[in-house]
């Protein structure tokens, strides 16, 4: 049975204390663990209130499927379950669910939204974290809409970042498939735009973070590569994926190396050098689509079903 505390004081004292021990366990700072927490809770409210409306992707995606491993991402993507659904009804469903109360002593006050170019994307709601009376942190969830998904969504019980005894009340969430993950990922490294080459230095640690935990079936991933770059080239972004890695801009040395840092479950790979070979035995198979079999996380290899 968990344990309910008294008051607002109480249980934010306690937050504090488990993201402190969690700190020392694995390494991520305690306002980052906290800020993470808060995510959870913001998530819980939304499959509590609609189990399948929603799929958790982007940065906290990985922090769900890789407690304490995943570096901390700065916002909330959703992406709408329900094809076609319009931007204005996908926001009205993310302010109702941030205001459900679970009795948790949080409540996530709406801020300002911003709307988007992209017409895949709703936009991006803010909201102010109050625990009790007091602003505790501020959140940001951008609202995807109207994406064509090559994979199927998969579920996982929520967990707090922090060990507490309370709440209890975590919801079953739907993931992002992983091959439309990897997709987005890949192709954000090879986007081009009016200010240069890419920058999504994290974006490449966060594939090779995927690559040392998952096994993927190659062909399927292979096909949501390409699809992803097909469609983002129909909404008009540059983007042409090489036959084989290339570090995406002259600037990746310097830069690469803090942006791993933050994934601190990442085995190695944390100079480019490291990166560039690992992501070429991942990625080129998929790249020039001459990939068989699927990838062996324990092996770091793509392997034939039958060997």
């Amino acid at each position: 049975m968990g344990k309910t505390y008294a008051t607002p004081t109480a249980f934010r004292t306690a937050l504090n204390l488990a993201a402190k021990k969690m700190s020392k366990e694995t390494g991520m700072n305690v306002s980052d663990l906290m800020r993470i927490f808060y995510f959870n809770r913001l998530a819980a409210r939304v499959f509590t209130l609609d189990p399948d409306g929603w799929l958790i992707k982007g940065g906290q995606a990985l922090l769900v499927r890789y407690r304490g491993a995943a570096r901390l991402s700065g916002d909330i993507d959703l992406q709408a379950a329900q094809p076609g659904l319009a931007p204005e009804e996908a926001r009205a469903r993310v302010l109702e669910a941030a205001a459900h109360d679970l009795g948790d002593f949080l409540r996530f006050a709406p801020g300002k939204y911003t709307t988007s170019a992209d017409p895949d994307r709703g936009g991006s709601q803010h909201f102010q974290v109050f625990l009790g009376p007091t602003r505790v942190d501020g959140v940001k969830v951008d609202i995807a809409v109207r994406r064509t998904l090559t994979g199927a969504p998969e579920t996982t019980p929520l967990v707090s970042a922090v060990d507490l005894p309370w709440p209890v009340d975590w919801p079953v969430v739907r993931l992002y498939p992983l091959i439309d993950h990897i997709a987005d990922k890949v192709c954000a490294l090879y986007e081009r735009h009016p200010q240069g080459t890419s920058s999504r230095y994290r974006d490449l640690a966060d594939l090779l973070l995927i690559s040392q935990r998952e096994k993927i079936n190659g062909a399927a991933a292979c096909q949501a590569i390409h699809q992803e770059a097909e469609q983002r080239r129909q909404g008009g972004i540059d983007v042409t994926l090489p036959r084989s890695f290339e570090v995406p801009g002259p600037d990746w040395h310097d830069k690469y190396p803090s942006a791993a840092a933050l994934v601190l479950g990442l085995q190695g790979c944390r100079t480019l050098p490291e990166a560039v070979q690992a992501a070429q035995t991942f990625l080129d198979p998929l790249l020039d689509s001459t990939v068989a079999g699927d990838w062996d996380p324990a092996r770091a290899a793509w392997r034939h079903s039958d060997s």
